[in-house]
């Protein structure tokens, strides 16, 4: 990570943080579009940030490349333009409806099973080096104008002001890594709620402008991301290769050719025939650990059997190919995983209906922590007294056993947080909550300890300052809970004062 930040091309130190500029001109653009009556009050009020915090870069490894390079991922929950980036890539979704588009490995078998290549034509995969950080930002603007007709029939927004509010989620890329800040000078990041759909808009137009107007043999081009599957004629591999690359200076791709009839892409072997025709089996990478839930996990057990059933249903639907002992791999992954043979067996004969209906409960749905034992009694109790969706969910999470990839939130920016303020003078402790900066709210409280005896309707920490004469000892407060919605805030706090 050191070395990717140290990337002048991209990425350049700042000396100050411009979360607090950032938000401004968040806040400001929002208010004018309100004025405008473009957009109404309660999308203001969920568009407004006033506790925003700088994104935080993390790392996660490439697995299955050599050398396990780093895929640089940006946090931007509670930035200046999180929500607002949110906003903007629902309403760009048009964008999105592109004919080389699959959503998924299960829709790319459905659509190529069976087609026969033209004679001469292979399979080759195209991939882009490094997209997100790499898009061309201007570019990515001026197509989204271009295209603007096909958004504004879902929205109020003038062009002039969408185009503002896009160029702003766009051009204040930045984020904390070891508590430095850095600028992101073009691309965009891996994180944001915009990227994907920005990303997936340059991609289209690049297709659009190379191998939709070419003259060479290409046919049956589908894109996942920037990952790109073509059937194109032999002697036209080279040529089709230049022509992507000569696209765009920043976007580079690279080439991966069938080998004796086959091409590895998603989770699938794509197999050319020997009469041209296309068929599908199920693939599992090198690097792959091949874990999935495990048998003796503390999970309720209808969850972990939906794991071992969604596993053999996707196997099998990823499968056409004649001759390939699908039941043996399925089985393979499910003693790895400690499912019992009898189990193994039980779950390879259910043959479930692929388009059966199902009836849809208008319920509201609600989860339960899960106590092996307890949860399962809980849940048929209110499962068929009320009119709820109960899912049960491990109170244990993996993610605690790992170390911190990001680098954390100062106590004082923490904001949406249940706090404790324990008492200099006793045992007491104040358990409060805010949706502010915890420095602000401590801070609050402060101003008004010191003046307690003479306010009428104080806080429960006045009240008891009033009474005692005693101090409260702020520089030892701390976050007991958090949690972004009001209610369950409120709930988490009940509770806290409850068990204190």
């Amino acid at each position: 990570m050191d070395l990717l930040v140290q990337d002048d091309a991209v990425y350049r130190k700042s000396r100050r943080d411009p979360t607090s500029s950032y938000q401004t001109r968040n806040n400001q653009l929002v208010a004018s579009l309100y004025e405008k009556k473009s957009i109404d009050l309660r999308e203001k009020l969920n568009l407004v940030i006033n506790n925003a915090v700088s994104p935080k870069l993390y790392g996660l490894p490439k697995v299955h490349k050599d050398g396990t390079p780093m895929r640089p991922v940006v946090a931007f929950i509670g930035s200046p333009t999180y929500a607002l980036a949110k906003y903007v890539a629902t309403l760009l979704s048009p964008l999105s409806n592109s004919p080389y588009n699959v959503k998924d490995s299960m829709e790319l078998s459905r659509d190529i099973n069976g087609k026969k290549l033209p004679e001469g034509f292979i399979l080759a995969s195209l991939d882009v080096i490094s997209l997100f950080t790499n898009i061309p930002v201007r570019f990515a603007l001026e197509e989204v104008e271009r295209r603007f007709h096909e958004i504004e029939g879902h929205t109020k927004i003038e062009k002039k002001d969408f185009m503002r509010m896009l160029d702003l989620c766009l051009t204040t890329g930045y984020f904390s890594y070891n508590d430095e800040i850095y600028l992101q000078l073009d691309g965009v990041a891996m994180g944001s709620p915009i990227s994907p759909i920005i990303a997936d808009v340059v991609m289209q137009r690049l297709l659009d402008m190379t191998l939709g107007m070419s003259s060479l043999r290409i046919c049956c081009v589908r894109k996942y991301v920037d990952d790109l599957l073509v059937a194109v004629h032999r002697d036209d591999v080279d040529a089709m290769l230049d022509l992507v690359n000569s696209f765009h200076d920043n976007l580079k791709f690279t080439l991966e050719l069938e080998v004796e009839g086959k091409l590895a892409y998603l989770d699938m072997w794509l197999h050319r025939n020997e009469d041209n025709t296309l068929c599908t089996s199920w693939y599992s990478k090198p690097c792959a650990s091949n874990r999935i839930l495990n048998f003796n996990s503390g999970h309720a057990m209808n969850m972990i059997l939906n794991v071992g059933r969604n596993l053999v249903r996707r196997i099998r639907m990823l499968t056409t190919k004649q001759g390939v002992d699908v039941d043996a791999q399925i089985s393979r992954i499910l003693q790895l995983n400690d499912f019992p043979l009898s189990v193994i067996r039980k779950l390879l004969m259910t043959q479930r209906p692929r388009d059966a209906e199902v009836d849809v409960v208008d319920a509201p749905f609600r989860s339960l922590g899960y106590i092996k034992g307890v949860s399962e009694k809980i849940k048929k109790r209110v499962t068929g007294s009320a009119d709820v969706r109960l899912s049960l969910v491990p109170v244990e999470r993996v993610r605690k056993f790992f170390t911190h990839l990001k680098d954390k939130v100062p106590l004082g920016l923490r904001s949406n947080v249940v706090y404790e303020i324990p008492c200099s003078g006793c045992t007491k402790k104040y358990v409060g909550t805010t949706k502010q900066f915890l420095r602000a709210r401590l801070g609050q409280h402060q101003r008004d300890s010191r003046n307690a005896a003479d306010k009428r309707e104080t806080s429960a920490l006045c009240q008891h300052v009033a009474e005692t004469g005693h101090s409260f000892a702020f520089d030892d407060a701390r976050v007991l809970d958090s949690h972004r919605i009001y209610s369950k805030r409120m709930f988490l706090e009940m509770l806290h004062i409850k068990n204190d």
